[in-house]
C-alpha cells in the first residue's frame, strides 16, 4: 500500500508537471505568435510609410519638372491662344507607382488611397493631351511650312484650319491642367499629414 501511495504522488506530480509543462509552452506559443505579428504589422506600416513618401517624392518632382517647362506656358496662354510649343513624351514617368500598384491597396485611408489613384490617373490623362497636342502641333507646323513654301491659298486654308484645332484643344490642356493642379495641391498635402516628411 505504502509503494501504491508513492505511486499516486508520483504520478500526481508528473502529471502536473505535464499540465504546468503544457500550459508555460501554449503561453510561449502565444506570445511568439503575437511578436512575430506585431514584427510583421511594424514592417507591413514601415513598407507603407515608404510607399507614401515615395509617391510623394515622385508627384512633387515630376510636378516642378512640368509646371516650369510645359506648365508655365500653359498657363501663360490666353483665352483661344493654341499652344504652339511641342513638348516631348519620352517615357512612362510613374516609376514609384507602377512598381507598387499593389500594395497601394494596403493604405487603410480610403479617401487618400483614391486621391492617390485618382491622381496619377488624371496626370495620365494629361499626359495623353499633350501628346495629342503634339500631333495637332507637327500637322499645323507641315501645313505652315507647305503654305510658305507655295503660297497657294489652299495650303493657307488647310494652315489655318489646322491653327483653329490647336487653338480649340488649348482650352482642353488647360482644364486638365487646372484640375490636375489641384489635385497634385490636395495629395501632397494629405500626404504630409500622413507623416512623410518626418525623419523617423
Amino acid at each position: 500500500m505504502a509503494d501504491f501511495g508513492l505511486d499516486m504522488n508520483a504520478l500526481t506530480s508528473s502529471g502536473l508537471g505535464a499540465v504546468i509543462g503544457s500550459a508555460l509552452t501554449l503561453v510561449a506559443t502565444m506570445v511568439s505568435h503575437r511578436l512575430q505579428q506585431k514584427a510583421i504589422s511594424d514592417a507591413e506600416s514601415k513598407h507603407l510609410l515608404g510607399l507614401l513618401q515615395g509617391i510623394h517624392d515622385e508627384i512633387e518632382t515630376l510636378w516642378e519638372g512640368y509646371s516650369d517647362s510645359a506648365g508655365v506656358q500653359l498657363e501663360a496662354l490666353q483665352v483661344n491662344q493654341p499652344l504652339l510649343m511641342y513638348w516631348p513624351i519620352t517615357q512612362d514617368y510613374f516609376t514609384i507607382y507602377n512598381a507598387n500598384a499593389f500594395s497601394i491597396g494596403k493604405v487603410a485611408d480610403h479617401d487618400l488611397r483614391k486621391l492617390i489613384i485618382s491622381t496619377y490617373s488624371k496626370s495620365r490623362g494629361l499626359i495623353d493631351t499633350f501628346r495629342m497636342n503634339n500631333e495637332l502641333v507637327q500637322k499645323y507646323e507641315y501645313a505652315y511650312f507647305l503654305f510658305q513654301q507655295t503660297q497657294d491659298p489652299i495650303h493657307q486654308s488647310n494652315m489655318n484650319m489646322h491653327f483653329q484645332a490647336l487653338a480649340n484643344y488649348s482650352v482642353q490642356l488647360k482644364k486638365r491642367h487646372v484640375e490636375l493642379k489641384q489635385m497634385v495641391s490636395e495629395l501632397l498635402r494629405n500626404l504630409r499629414k500622413e507623416g512623410v516628411l518626418s525623419s523617423s
